[in-house]
């Protein structure tokens, strides 16, 4: 009974164009769906300089962190961020169990969590996992959330909200300045992730705007931007504590090798010295929103994080399947990642592109769109 059941769901997706299989990407593809935003998990200079300074590095830590996975770099690593946002830091192995585990660490049945409608899936996982009331308010729409505050202030024990800074779909940001003026006039508990914004914005833009003070949980998953594996957690030592003692997807997992701690605390370390290619990235994302206007293409980003709205899944095979055959690899997204009648080509920018491909891309992604299906 299972598998027929599993059988006709997969029919259905095949059905409705939404039957998603794992592809490989040619390597002479032109990638514009790589999530490297400035370009450090593929530079081939910066990898061979880490390993000029790292050598024989093992390749298991073979232990989780309560037991013997708290090795030296591990601690350099935690003790070098604590010196950066002025806050005790722990690592995570990845940005889906550092959200997981903060929410269900920390949340319970009187607890509200109030989360923006198109926060991660990790996000989500989390509070259902915490047994915590859910409350979601429009995407970026901070007034619905002070209207959501208002109204429930005074009935729960603890209220915690959640944003992300930039939007991983939709490519659009959130006004943390607002935010944070939400948080010093209700005084609830502020978690956010900053998957799409590290190392774009340096150390991100919490960082940047110095208002590290205002945020109890920052989450900073390092396989974007940050080139990496990983993600740190940055919050107050009574949070840290407890979750050493609590946290189960932290407890008992096993640590990361050190070969990836170092290349994390390698590219800690030299951050600061990637402007030009945080340059290289604006000026990309700059001529790629004139391109947009300039064919009339459908999209709500403001980011280097840029979705072309198509809608239709079938147009947008065949149009992934056109750009596929000039060596463009590009990745179209479509529900559930997206509401449905949304699915849309996803570009993510890198300073590893040049002008003229994103120029002749969008040339033919404009045909695609108009000529093809």
């Amino acid at each position: 009974m299972l598998k027929e059941k599993i059988i006709k769901e997969l029919n259905n997706f095949k059905n409705e164009n939404r039957f998603r299989i794992l592809k490989t990407i040619n390597s002479n593809s032109i990638n514009l769906s790589s999530n490297d935003y400035i370009g450090l998990g593929n530079d081939s200079d910066l990898i061979q300089d880490f390993y000029k300074n790292y050598t024989h590095l093992p390749l298991s830590s073979s232990s989780s962190r309560l037991i013997s996975g708290t090795y030296p770099l591990i601690d350099k690593l935690e003790r070098n961020l604590e010196n950066i946002y002025k806050k005790p830091a722990l690592f995570f192995n990845s940005g889906f169990d550092c959200n997981c585990c903060v929410i269900e660490t920390f949340c319970d049945s009187n607890t509200l969590v109030i989360s923006d409608k198109l926060n991660h899936a990790s996000i989500h996982d989390g509070i259902i996992h915490s047994g915590a009331t859910l409350l979601r308010y429009r995407h970026l729409d901070l007034e619905h959330l002070r209207k959501i505050l208002k109204n429930n202030s005074n009935k729960y024990e603890t209220i915690l909200v959640i944003s992300e800074t930039i939007y991983s779909m939709d490519g659009d940001c959130v006004d943390l300045k607002k935010l944070i003026d939400l948080k010093k006039e209700f005084n609830f508990l502020l978690m956010i992730d900053e998957a799409h914004s590290f190392a774009v914005h340096s150390f991100g833009m919490c960082y940047e705007m110095d208002c590290l003070e205002f945020v109890d949980f920052l989450t900073i998953p390092l396989g974007k931007g940050g080139g990496s594996t990983g993600s740190y957690l940055i919050c107050d030592q009574i949070y840290k504590d407890y979750i050493i003692n609590k946290g189960r997807k932290f407890i008992y997992t096993t640590a990361l090798p050190p070969v990836n701690i170092a290349w994390n605390l390698f590219i800690l370390e030299k951050m600061e010295s990637f402007s030009d290619k945080r340059l290289k990235l604006k000026e990309l994302t700059t001529v790629s929103h004139k391109l947009i206007k300039k064919y009339n293409m459908e999209t709500l980003s403001t980011t280097h994080i840029i979705s072309i709205i198509i809608g239709n899944n079938s147009k947008l095979d065949h149009i992934v399947e056109y750009l596929s055959s000039k060596n463009y690899f590009i990745y179209g997204v479509k529900e559930p990642t997206v509401p449905k009648g949304t699915s849309r080509i996803r570009i993510g920018l890198s300073p590893n592109l040049s002008v003229e491909n994103i120029t002749t891309f969008f040339e033919e992604l404009n045909y695609a769109i108009n000529n093809v299906f």
